[in-house]
C-alpha cells in the first residue's frame, strides 16, 4: 500500500448523528479499508429518544429556543446584543494551546476557596472559555451569557442507549450568567454552574427537553450563546487505516457560535482550544486564557 499522506473528509448531518456515531463510523471504515469486519453493529433505531404521548414538560429549558421565521440549519446563532463583527471574509480560526501547567493553574485557582470539593481540566477550561469569550466579544453587563455544553446521554437515559447507537444523543447542558456576574464572580463559581449544568441532565429532564422541542418546534437557544464541543477526548485521532494511524482530525469549518477542545500536540499532554473571531477579539481572548 502506498504510504503517501491520505486526506479523508466526513460531511454529516448532526441532526442526525453525533461525534460517538462519527467515531464509530470511522472505526468501522478503519477496520474495513484494513481487510477486516465491522468492529461496531450499527444501530439506526431512534425511537427511544422520540418525545412521550403526552408532551410532559417539566423544566424551563433554558438551552433551547423557540424557532423563528428566520431559524434555519445555516442559521449563524449567538450573536443577538453581542459585538460579534461579521464581514464577507472569514475571521481567522486559531489554537490556543493550554499545557498541562497551565490546566492545572486554572483548576488550583478554581479551588483555592473551598467551595468546591474537585473540578475536572474540563469543568475548568470551559468556565475560563466561557469568561474569556464573553468578555472578548464585549458583551454588555446586563446581558446574559450562556453556555451549551453537548452532552452524551446514551448512558443517562432509561434504558439506556443499545450499543452501536447511530444517532444524535446529544443534549446541551447550559449554563448562564450576566455579564456582569461573568466578570464579578469567583472562578469556583463559574466553575459550579458548569457542573450544575451537566448534573441536571438525568433521565427526566432529558425527555422533558425532547417533549419540549417536540411542542415548540425549538432549536439550541440562538441569542448571547456558543457551544463549546470537546473532542479532547472523543477518540477521532486514534483511527487506524490500512496506510497508517491518523495523524490529525479536525473541523474544517467553524462557525462563530462555536468553540472546540482538541487534544494538544503529541506527547505535550494539555489540550488546544480552537475558536474563530476577529483579530482584535482573537487577541484579548488569548489573553485572558493564557493568563498574560
Amino acid at each position: 500500500m502506498n504510504k503517501s499522506p491520505k486526506l479523508i473528509t466526513v460531511m454529516f448531518n448532526h441532526c442526525a448523528v453525533d461525534g460517538v456515531a462519527v467515531r464509530e463510523f470511522e472505526a468501522n471504515l478503519a477496520a474495513l479499508n484494513r481487510g477486516g469486519n465491522l468492529v461496531i453493529r450499527p444501530n439506526a433505531d431512534r425511537t427511544m429518544f422520540k418525545a412521550r404521548n403526552s408532551p410532559n414538560i417539566s423544566f424551563p429549558h433554558f438551552e433551547y429556543s423557540k424557532a423563528t421565521d428566520r431559524t434555519g440549519i445555516f442559521t449563524v446563532r449567538g450573536l443577538s446584543g453581542t459585538n460579534m463583527k461579521l464581514s464577507t471574509t472569514l475571521n481567522p480560526t486559531r489554537l490556543i494551546y493550554l499545557s498541562q501547567d497551565r490546566i492545572a493553574s486554572l483548576k488550583k485557582a478554581a479551588l483555592k476557596d473551598g467551595k468546591l470539593k474537585s473540578c475536572t481540566s474540563f469543568q475548568v477550561v470551559a468556565a475560563m472559555t466561557w469568561k474569556a469569550r464573553s468578555i472578548a466579544v464585549d458583551m454588555p453587563d446586563e446581558k446574559t451569557s450562556t453556555i451549551l455544553i453537548p452532552v452524551d446521554v446514551r448512558k443517562r437515559v432509561v434504558p439506556p442507549a443499545p450499543p452501536g447507537f447511530a444517532g444524535n444523543a446529544l443534549v446541551p447542558a447550559f449554563a448562564h450568567a450576566t455579564v456582569k456576574e461573568i466578570k464579578e464572580e469567583d472562578d469556583s463559581t463559574l466553575v459550579r454552574k458548569v457542573q450544575e449544568g451537566v448534573e441536571r441532565l438525568d433521565d427526566e429532564y432529558v425527555r422533558s427537553g425532547i417533549d419540549w422541542l417536540e411542542v415548540n418546534k425549538g432549536v439550541p437557544c440562538e441569542e448571547d450563546s456558543f457551544s463549546l464541543v470537546s473532542w479532547w477526548k472523543l477518540g477521532i485521532e486514534h483511527g487506524e487505516f490500512s496506510w497508517g494511524k491518523v495523524k490529525c482530525a479536525t473541523s474544517v469549518l467553524l462557525k462563530p457560535s462555536l468553540v472546540m477542545l482538541l487534544p494538544g500536540p503529541e506527547g505535550k499532554g494539555g489540550l488546544s482550544v480552537c475558536l474563530e473571531l476577529p483579530d482584535d477579539q482573537m487577541e484579548l481572548f488569548c489573553r485572558l486564557m493564557l493568563g498574560e
